[in-house]
């Protein structure tokens, strides 16, 4: 479980400082709803989430400082529906690619539903067909669908049916759940917006978007940069021009914030990738904060 180990140790060592902490706990649950019904009180010992103590409890108290115990809810359910296809071959960063960066985001998802001991499960583009992988608490399947995310992407892969795989996610829990989306650096237009307003009705979603390298980045100056569908070389001489540059940087600019606009009205919780490196951080920052938006 090759892959799935790599996550873990990058988990750990992102929540070593905070275990080490005298109120944090490694990292918290992704569903807020999860064992929320109050049973009682306990004393706090190391490692608790500083969330759970019971500020007014251990104040009048007047001793060591209390813990609220909660009797635990049924399991929820996390579905990760990659956008997997050719543009995921394509590069994030100077040193990684998109695919790389999507398993390793949805690893890290898949590590803290299944350590809290939550089901997870996988769907995926085949061009516009949808494959499926059924949610499971083991890590050997969590280890396969990392493969299968590997296996989808491929300079020879179709294009990813996005709109299509939200239509399918929205139909595949019968009960509420939890929805991360893992997609490329895309424009949510119309269409897209009311896709994802169905899914909001439905579960909880998370979007994960992962950002094109930028090919006039002074870092990548002397390597070559070939287009995934053309297989042609983008010239040197345009990638030095400042006044490209300066549009490229522009145009995504204007998508980010078309985007955040769209996600806050959707009340989806984003996060945008530009690589592995702070991915473990970034993103268990983002499932605290999702965790108290709910």
């Amino acid at each position: 479980m090759a892959r799935l180990t790599r996550v873990r140790r990058a988990v750990a060592l992102a929540t070593r400082h905070r275990v080490g902490g005298l109120y944090e706990g490694a990292h918290s649950s992704l569903h807020a709803g999860r064992s929320m019904e109050f049973n009682d009180l306990r004393e706090y010992v190391r490692g608790d989430d500083i969330a759970e103590i019971d500020w007014k409890a251990s104040a009048r108290s007047g001793g060591p400082l209390l813990v609220k115990r909660h009797i635990a809810e049924r399991r929820t359910t996390l579905m990760v529906a990659v956008a997997t296809g050719r543009d995921f071959a394509g590069m994030a960063s100077p040193t990684e690619k998109k695919v790389d960066v999507a398993v390793q985001a949805a690893g890290v998802f898949g590590s803290i539903a299944t350590q809290h001991g939550d089901y997870v499960g996988l769907l995926w583009c085949d061009g516009d067909d949808i494959r499926a992988s059924r949610p499971s608490t083991r890590d050997v399947e969590l280890e396969r669908m990392l493969g299968h995310i590997e296996d989808a992407v491929g300079v020879d892969s179709p294009t990813a049916g996005l709109g299509r795989l939200l239509e399918v996610t929205a139909t595949t829990l019968r009960r509420r759940g939890i929805i991360v989306v893992v997609c490329d650096d895309v424009d949510i237009d119309a269409d897209l917006e009311a896709r994802l307003r169905r899914l909001v009705v439905q579960h909880e979603v998370i979007l994960i978007t992962i950002a094109d390298l930028d090919p006039t980045d002074p870092a990548i100056a002397t390597s070559a940069i070939v287009g995934l569908d053309d297989h042609r070389e983008f010239l040197r001489e345009f990638r030095a021009d400042s006044e490209l540059r300066d549009a490229i940087r522009a145009e995504r600019t204007e998508r980010a914030a078309s985007r955040t606009a769209a996600l806050s009205r959707l009340a989806i919780s984003h996060l945008q990738l530009a690589g592995t490196d702070g991915l473990v951080p970034a993103i268990l920052t983002l499932v605290r904060s999702h965790r108290r938006a709910r």
